[in-house]
């Protein structure tokens, strides 16, 4: 542990006291952003629906059309919640929060387990895998969902394993093999392909690659 007094500031330079206190708040940003987006996960559970919660996302950035999100939160994926579960935690994350700690970019990777019942049938067991890339601002004063949602790596029938089932994205109407694999299913893994390595983590330089925090190319730069 280290041994660190108050008198060991005082041999900084102002300059040198300015970085530390922006590393420092860096630092925090990147812990901040983890909560936020691990309340957001916590969200996506079906059984969720309705409930109040505090507003996670940006939505004043110009970028956004706050009207067609709020829309999109009242349509109903599936009949009956009965039955049905929607379990995504939030692991190993890549943060990396830009110079002037208001914008920063992520990715995590989500192991889940889902109970899928699209009507009113047999709930089925879903093991996933998948990534949730991002980039988030600073609105009003707090970390905010500017973009980026779970995206699908693997979703399959728990016994039947993803190598032989790969469960479609639930939508209305029901998407073809076809339609999913343009759609969401964009990036799952195939069995008769080489997967590369997407969506690729930010890195420190990735500001400065893709300044636009709308910009999300630098997530398929190995497609």
């Amino acid at each position: 542990m280290l041994d660190i007094k108050v008198s060991d500031f005082d041999c900084l330079t102002d300059e040198e006291f300015e970085a530390m206190e922006l590393e420092t708040a860096r630092l925090s940003s990147a812990w901040q952003v983890q909560n936020m987006r691990g309340c957001a996960a916590v969200f996506w559970d079906d059984q969720r629906i309705g409930e109040k919660r505090h507003e996670l996302n940006a939505v004043k950035h110009p970028s956004v059309d706050a009207e067609a999100m709020y829309a999109g939160r009242m349509k109903a994926v599936v009949d009956s919640l009965e039955g049905n579960s929607l379990i995504h935690p939030l692991t190993t994350p890549v943060i990396v929060v830009d110079k002037t700690n208001t914008k920063c970019r992520s990715v995590w990777w989500s192991i889940g387990i889902e109970g899928l019942s699209k009507f009113r049938e047999k709930p089925m067991a879903i093991l996933s895998l998948g990534m949730v890339p991002g980039c988030n601002i600073v609105e009003d004063g707090e970390w905010k969902m500017l973009w980026g949602a779970w995206q699908r790596t693997t979703k399959n029938e728990y016994h039947a394993g993803w190598v032989e089932d790969m469960q479609a994205t639930n939508t209305r109407p029901p998407l073809s093999k076809e339609e999913d694999r343009a759609f969401l299913g964009k990036y799952a893994y195939q069995k008769d392909e080489t997967r590369k390595h997407s969506p690729e983590p930010p890195h420190e330089d990735t500001r400065e690659q893709f300044p636009d925090e709308t910009d999300n190319r630098f997530l398929y730069v190995n497609l």
